[in-house]
């Protein structure tokens, strides 16, 4: 039975990380196609703007052109994360969300780096001076919060040594 719920678990985060990853592939290309680079796409009044930037590094830009070598770290990390899946067998629902949305936004970054050289980034705040991003960014971001609470607040495996 733990195996069958494991498997279900899967198909379903699965499914979840090829949603994100599905909707940053549609809305970047939506703006690589529509749009030149710079060019202000539209805004939600007070929130964002919508700007299409190429960015050949990491967060805040960090790394700038080593757009490859970058790529390729995103590929490992994915590969780590599958295999981190497949061995570990998270149990928690705390823990899969994290792993399945740091994989989508890694994945969805690497096809870019990969495929064009560069990241398509396209968010950018308008109350808050923060770097322009995409939801890649977002699923990563939104991936690692989920596992610093996971082990600040759910974590036991340090205490009992079995954690899940």
């Amino acid at each position: 039975m733990k195996n069958k719920s494991f498997v279900l678990a899967s198909v379903i985060w699965t499914v979840v990380a090829a949603a994100v990853i599905a909707v940053d592939r549609i809305f970047k290309y939506i703006v690589m196609t529509g749009y030149s680079e710079g060019n202000v796409i539209g805004e939600l009044p007070g929130f964002f703007d919508f700007i299409y930037v190429r960015n050949t590094g990491a967060a805040f830009s960090l790394f700038s052109d080593m757009t490859l070598l970058l790529g390729i770290v995103s590929i490992l990390f994915c590969i780590c994360v599958a295999v981190y899946w497949f061995v570990r067998k998270p149990k928690s629902n705390i823990k899969r969300a994290a792993v399945a949305l740091l994989f989508a936004g890694a994945l969805g970054n690497a096809i870019d780096r990969i495929f064009y050289g560069f990241v398509v980034d396209f968010i950018s705040l308008k109350w808050f001076d923060f770097p322009v991003f995409n939801i890649a960014d977002v699923a990563i971001v939104v991936g690692a919060f989920t596992a610093v609470i996971y082990v600040i607040f759910f974590d036991k495996e340090s205490s009992d040594g079995h954690g899940g």
